[in-house]
């Protein structure tokens, strides 16, 4: 099955837009201390200030706002990143722990990236797949995907139910996938995530962003958001030799 966008599904992800500019904004280090007002930014961005707030609260679900009293946000201190790990594809993941994957399609068609994602695939020119991954029957993961349409286009021909996209990248597509980049963040589930994932809201979770490239050319990028109930993390490998300067 396969969802088209319409003109008014995809302005209702104008507030993702709103996002992507401020986010690039706080990384520029343009931001600083208490950020505009709702009202503020509905003007600036020509949006609503409902589309305004959202933007803000998903800024502050994945840690870079503090909302304060009158509904005023503030940065937060910055953080550092250490470490490395690597996510097995779902099915794999699945079969690992014994658990039943399922996977249900909710959306799949042409759109405009946000900001952010345009800047990472080098593109405006993208399709959109969001799909909610089961366990055992219970939603614990959603993937919000954008892939590249000049090396991805018959993606959509695909049963993206039943298929890993990564498998038809590969097998069917013959896209070498020779690089990722990922970061993983401790999150709050909120608002539309929390209710799709069956948790309260404000429930703890983790939000994986990831970049995959064939060489040099970045193929699709993908944020997955996960049940912290549902997930741990935890690798094997040979200790590294550290220099002490």
């Amino acid at each position: 099955m396969v969802v088209v966008y319409t003109t008014k599904q995809v302005m209702a992800h104008k507030y993702v837009e709103v996002k992507g500019a401020l986010l690039k904004e706080i990384r520029a280090g343009k931001l600083n201390g208490e950020l505009p007002s709702e009202e503020a930014l509905a003007r600036r961005f020509s949006v609503s200030r409902m589309t305004a707030r959202r933007a803000l609260e998903e800024l502050a679900a994945e840690g870079w706002l503090e909302r304060g009293r009158g509904r005023r946000s503030r940065l937060v201190k910055l953080r550092f990143g250490q470490g490395f790990f690597r996510i097995r594809p779902f099915y794999r993941f699945a079969e690992s722990v014994g658990a039943r994957p399922s996977t249900r399609l909710l959306a799949a068609g042409p759109a405009k990236p946000p900001a952010t994602v345009q800047e990472r695939l080098g593109t405006s020119d993208t399709i959109r797949i969001e799909r909610l991954r089961f366990l055992n029957d219970d939603p614990v993961m959603l993937e919000v995907r954008y892939l590249r349409t000049d090396l991805c286009s018959s993606i959509l021909e695909h049963d993206l139910e039943a298929e890993s996209i990564h498998e038809i990248l590969v097998r069917n597509l013959n896209l070498p996938l020779t690089q990722v980049w990922q970061r993983l963040e401790a999150t709050s589930l909120r608002g539309r995530v929390a209710r799709l994932l069956g948790v309260p809201h404000r429930t703890p979770g983790f939000r994986l962003e990831r970049v995959t490239f064939t060489f040099d050319t970045p193929v699709t990028w993908v944020e997955y958001r996960m049940r912290g109930d549902r997930y741990y993390f935890e690798d094997v490998f040979s200790p590294q030799r550290e220099v002490q300067e």
